[in-house]
């Protein structure tokens, strides 16, 4: 599955990691798409995490934002 980097969230990072204040780990294959957003994932089990706990795109935006405000 090809993925637009236009609509990839977080630069490819994996979004579960982001989520938990981490934002060096990559995303590999595993993917979700919400809201025309793509999200990846380092694998199964963070892609799982990131859809069944609350609140994980709006502290991954949290933590993202934070990440690019201090660049």
């Amino acid at each position: 599955m090809e993925n637009n980097p236009m609509n990839t969230a977080y630069d490819g990072r994996c979004a579960f990691a982001v989520s938990t204040g981490k934002t060096d780990v990559m995303g590999g294959k595993h993917s979700l798409t919400l809201d025309n957003r793509t999200y990846l994932f380092s694998n199964g089990v963070a892609k799982f995490l990131f859809r069944i706990l609350p609140n994980r795109v709006s502290k991954a935006d949290g933590v993202w934002a934070k990440k690019l405000g201090s660049l």
